[in-house]
């Protein structure tokens, strides 16, 4: 990595003040006066040189000394389903502008790691990186490294129980065994359960509750169809797999939506009608799964009640309060729709 480029540098390489430079980058060359070919200069100068400026630099000089900032993140992986983060990134940024005022600011930043390596994130253990964070989609390999590490400032988790943190998540057991049920009262017997290869604590949780339930009501353990990803096209995909294994289905658990949006197509393929031939259960509530032909019946996973909970906890915590619920556990909404209405 080269030193970075300074704005004095960038001033003896025009023969002009660090003043001017500064003010060209900071965009207010036009109340200075300063003329636009000067401007122009400043910045080709700027980008070939390969300046890049200072943030830090930038918000000490612009904030009052009384003021001050939290910066906080929202951690996830590469590899989940954007809404969940969608959602939080909102209900943060909602609750951020109530609590900004004229001496307290917040910095909002998504920071992204690959499914089982948030250890490889080096600014997690610097304390002078983040004031909060809530970390959500990880991988059992990534609550390991959670447990041995300390993170130095608040932590709250999203979807996990890690021992040590202020942990959100779904209640244990809920979508597994209520879509197990749901595919039992439609006249289910052989029923499968979808979901990607790589499992999260919910996801893992969700697969084996319902395995657990369907078990006890058809005195068998239903079969597994994994997927290689979580889009549509994978779903389809392992799907035309188990086809060629295994013919008899009558009941589809997907442990999200956009893997039933692709066992639709590949039923419809197959020539299975939509719940006469097989039922489908999603888990979700996607805003177009009351729109998918069928309808589809949904429990709705717990992510609004997770986001809920979450964010004014992290700032409790970010208030110094004390004698605060280790865990808080969210029930799902269940949306029964045509997709298991025989």
């Amino acid at each position: 990595m080269k030193p970075a480029v300074t704005v004095y540098q960038i001033a003896a390489h025009l023969g002009i003040s660090p003043a001017t430079v500064s003010s060209v980058l900071a965009n207010r060359h036009v109340e200075r006066r300063i003329a636009t070919k000067t401007a122009e200069k400043v910045r080709e100068a700027a980008r070939s040189l390969g300046y890049v400026p200072n943030m830090a630099g930038r918000r000490l000089r612009s904030h009052r000394a009384a003021t001050r900032q939290f910066d906080l993140a929202i951690m996830t992986s590469f590899e989940a389903p954007l809404p969940l983060v969608g959602q939080l990134l909102h209900k943060l940024q909602s609750v951020v502008e109530q609590h900004t005022t004229k001496d307290t600011r917040y910095a909002v930043s998504i920071e992204m790691f690959h499914a089982g390596q948030l250890s490889s994130n080096p600014a997690l253990l610097d304390a002078n990186r983040y004031h909060g964070v809530i970390i959500t989609n990880t991988l059992p390999e990534d609550d390991q490294f959670l447990t041995q590490a300390s993170l130095p400032y608040p932590v709250v988790i999203m979807g996990r129980r890690v021992p040590g943190y202020y942990c959100v998540l779904e209640a244990p057991g809920f979508v597994g065994k209520q879509s197990a049920e749901i595919l039992y009262a439609a006249g289910c017997r052989n029923m499968a359960v979808m979901h990607g290869k790589l499992l999260t604590y919910t996801t893992f949780d969700r697969v084996e509750a319902f395995k657990q339930k369907a078990k006890e009501l058809c005195g068998k353990v239903p079969a597994t169809i994994s997927c290689e990803g979580l889009n549509p096209f994978d779903a389809a995909a392992a799907l035309q797999k188990f086809r060629l294994r295994r013919k008899s289905l009558d009941g589809v658990f997907a442990v999200t939506d956009s893997l039933a949006m692709g066992a639709y197509q590949k039923l419809k393929q197959m020539g299975k009608q939509i719940p006469e031939g097989v039922a489908v259960v999603g888990v979700g509530d996607n805003e177009v799964s009351e729109y998918f032909d069928p309808p589809l019946t949904t429990v709705a996973g717990a992510n609004d009640a997770m986001v809920a909970e979450a964010v004014p906890l992290l700032f409790r915590l970010l208030r110094g309060e004390q004698n605060l619920a280790r865990e808080v556990l969210v029930v799902p909404s269940v949306f029964e729709r045509k997709s298991t209405q025989r």
